[in-house]
């Protein structure tokens, strides 16, 4: 699917309205009964992004997947290492042999 955002010609920080409005304006443009094609796919992104439950499902799960360099950077900044239990230290400090 072609990014919505785009095709409707609007900011990823839009609200409800100005998704509507942009959608309506678009159709104004393009109606139906000229350009079929192009109202399917206006359509389709309006439908994809008409409200803000939409839009963020959307942003989650509709886009390609993150690449590693990206992941790295977005779980850089939450990750917090737990403290290593006694027995994890304990089996380092050993040199780590696991029997094999």
């Amino acid at each position: 699917m072609s990014d919505p955002y785009q095709v409707l010609g609007i900011e990823r920080d839009a609200d409800d309205a100005a998704v509507r409005a942009a959608y309506l304006a678009a159709v104004r443009i393009y109606p139906p009964d000229r350009d079929p094609e192009r109202f399917a796919s206006l359509r389709k992104a309006f439908d994809a992004i008409a409200t803000r439950r939409l839009r963020l499902a959307h942003d989650l799960f509709d886009k390609e997947p993150p690449t590693p360099d990206e992941m790295r950077h977005l779980l850089i900044d939450r990750f917090s290492p737990n403290r290593p239990t006694l027995s994890t230290l304990v089996h380092v400090l050993k040199g780590g042999s696991d029997g094999r």
